[in-house]
């Protein structure tokens, strides 16, 4: 088994993408720590759940679970992110959109910081647009023409 060493430096767009899914990640470690923290789970922040009903106690548990989920998947896709795997857009705006799901208000400014290291990485990872070719339709419609028809024609 060979073990090949690249020596070359990691682009700057990487290590932004990078940087900005774990900031956003561990930005949001708190969310779940409180969820679990009101479902009774452990005493972290001192959270009393007072009288809620055993429902929402079992609603907010599972959330927080859930959370948990969705920030481990923020942070291996900012692993993903550094080491320059190709999916690793798609694992972090799946991160962003899953914290939505989980744990709505609050993690919106994390979303955000993950949603935003999701598109440094795809637009970096657009090889189809050259230098100058920044203003192309990225659509690629087909079956369209845009040539004006000879009288003949009309």
């Amino acid at each position: 088994m060979t073990l090949s060493h690249h020596n070359e430096p990691l682009p700057v767009n990487r290590i932004a993408a990078g940087a900005l899914a774990a900031l956003g990640a561990a930005s949001a470690i708190p969310i779940p720590l409180a969820q679990l923290d009101f479902a009774g789970f452990f005493n972290v922040f001192n959270i009393d759940s007072g009288e809620s009903p055993a429902a929402l106690l079992v609603i907010a548990g599972v959330g927080g679970i859930l959370t948990v989920a969705v920030v481990a998947l923020a942070f291996a896709g900012a692993v993903l992110a550094f080491t320059g795997a190709p999916s690793a857009a798609k694992v972090l705006v799946a991160a962003a959109l899953a914290g939505l799901v989980t744990a709505m208000p609050l993690w919106i400014p994390a979303g955000v910081v993950i949603g935003a290291a999701a598109l440094i990485l795809r637009q970096s990872g657009d090889h189809h647009a050259g230098v100058g070719d920044s203003r192309r339709n990225l659509l690629r419609p087909t079956g369209v023409t845009t040539r004006t028809p000879t009288p003949e024609e009309t």
